[in-house]
């Protein structure tokens, strides 16, 4: 069984980065799309590209994610994970060790892939996130 699936993805971009937005590894064009899935598990990813230590003033922000219209920003927040690429010199300078992976990340200020699991159908993924 396959359900189309409704993405509005908000996002608020400082400076020139190269933002790709991707549905189980296929890319999608714009920040608003259908895809048809078929039941099961899948993964929208954001990946933030292009920030050099010659713009560091670059980034993007997920503002919100809904998807056939259901607003899932308290799912970001508790579901989502940003794999960051630290750059250098400045990573090896942290006193503190960086973590390789930050849960529920939604300002995107490095060169990144963000991860948010979800399950088809998707109104189930829902209420099971409300029970």
């Amino acid at each position: 069984m396959k359900e189309n699936i409704t993405f509005d993805i908000e996002l608020e971009v400082v400076g020139n980065p190269i933002v790709t937005i991707f549905v189980d590894s296929i890319p999608m064009a714009g920040t608003k799309f259908n895809i048809e899935l078929p039941f099961g598990k899948h993964e929208l990813s954001i990946k933030h590209s292009g920030k050099t230590n010659h713009v560091p003033e670059q980034f993007v922000k997920i503002k919100s994610v809904i998807i056939d219209g259901v607003d899932i920003q308290d799912i970001l927040y508790t579901d989502s994970i940003n794999t960051p690429e630290y750059p250098e010199p400045w990573a090896s300078q942290q006193v503190e060790p960086l973590e390789p992976h930050v849960i529920g990340q939604t300002e995107l200020a490095f060169n990144c892939v963000w991860k948010l699991p979800f399950t088809s159908p998707f109104y189930e993924f829902v209420m099971n996130h409300v029970r």
